[in-house]
């Protein structure tokens, strides 16, 4: 049984790797619950996928457990006189449970695996950058812990997040084999509840991460986005959100990514701080049926002065519309979402390369209530 259980945990983490996302190398958000509004919603927890968002929600939902699969299909493209395409499509799975804990009725906490960012091509020809192969891919384990006070509406949650990374190349000669490095951060969640509204936000710490043994180092020149550790930005979302009516929800966040803060994105690779504004709506149809809807807009960490180093690593989408819906019935419910992130296209200053990129996904998931 131990054997099993390893073996599965051990398949949910190499395939939630083989992402790539959205918001700067982030995908806009976990399961099709937060997927269908376009991520907004960091004070209205729907499940135990909040957990990675703010754990202050858990105090908020249902003891259970959550799982999905994401078809994701991004559309890159880069134009270095020729055009070349990657339309490589990808499967992320996400599972996370909430239980209650301690302190009576007050206490809960919260178990998570998901695969949450990447980035990466394959092109058929090698580009003028020395290669035409990349990619990214990074999951994230989460243990939260959430309290709420009594009836003042508060809850506080927080909790550490572990990190797995991989990483492969042809780029600077290499063979273009898998590499891993493993890292830690923290996050923290506060949610207050004032009648129909909502307020509150959650702050992720800098994920701090061990080198890539393979990649790191002179040979992938001063200036490479592997020339040391390559750690994972702070992350600071505040919300709100109104219930006009008993059954239709509005929500309203803003995201700040401090991709600029790093080292390696940040320095090495001139990525800039991302701005991030969600809205979303959830309508409850009846007892049985929930509809939802979301748009995403933030600018590209990446402008024409850095997308020529930038052209193997396009992470430029900016506007994400999304919708959604759930089904419930005894202790099960059934999602889905459909995401769709517009075109955007940069060219390099000086007669650069262009890159471009649009996605669509679809994620399916299932709650099942304790």
């Amino acid at each position: 049984m131990r054997v099993r259980l390893v073996a599965t945990v051990v398949a949910l983490v190499a395939v939630a790797m083989q992402i790539h996302a959205t918001e700067g190398i982030n995908l806009i958000g976990i399961g099709p619950v937060q997927q269908g509004t376009a991520g907004a919603g960091v004070v209205s927890a729907k499940d135990s996928t909040w957990l990675i968002l703010n754990p202050a929600g858990l105090t908020d939902v249902d003891m259970g457990v959550d799982a999905s699969f994401q078809y994701f299909a991004p559309v890159r493209t880069v134009d270095f006189g020729t055009e070349q395409e990657d339309d490589s499509a990808f499967v992320i799975p996400s599972i996370s449970a909430s239980f209650g804990c301690c302190q009576g009725e007050n206490g809960f906490f919260g178990l998570g695996l998901y695969g949450t960012s990447g980035m990466g091509v394959d092109y058929d020809n090698t580009t003028p950058l020395g290669g035409k192969m990349t990619e990214l891919s990074i999951a994230k384990m989460t243990a939260t812990y959430a309290y709420k006070f009594g009836d003042s509406g508060l809850s506080i949650g927080a909790g550490p997040i572990f990190v797995l990374s991989q990483f492969k190349t042809d780029m600077a000669g290499s063979a273009g084999d898998w590499d891993m490095a493993y890292g830690a951060g923290a996050i923290i969640g506060v949610n207050q509840h004032l009648g129909r509204f909502t307020l509150g936000g959650s702050y992720m710490s800098e994920q701090f991460m061990s080198e890539f043994d393979d990649y790191t180092g002179p040979a992938m020149g001063p200036n490479s986005i592997l020339s040391e550790s390559l750690n994972l930005p702070q992350q600071l979302t505040v919300g709100a959100a109104f219930n006009v009516l008993d059954n239709l929800e509005l929500v309203l966040d803003y995201r700040w990514l401090g991709w600029s803060k790093l080292d390696t994105l940040g320095d090495g690779w001139g990525w800039e701080d991302q701005h991030i504004v969600k809205a979303g709506v959830t309508w409850g149809v009846s007892d049985a049926l929930t509809l939802r809807g979301g748009i995403s807009y933030g600018e590209s960490p990446i402008d024409e002065d850095t997308a020529a180093p930038n052209a193997l690593f396009p992470a430029i989408t900016e506007t994400h519309l999304a919708c959604g819906a759930s089904y419930a019935w005894e202790k099960w419910a059934a999602h889905l979402a459909y995401i769709h992130a517009l075109e955007n296209e940069i060219t390099a200053t000086g007669g650069g390369p262009t890159i471009s990129m649009y996605q669509n996904s679809l994620t399916a998931g299932v709650t099942y209530k304790f």
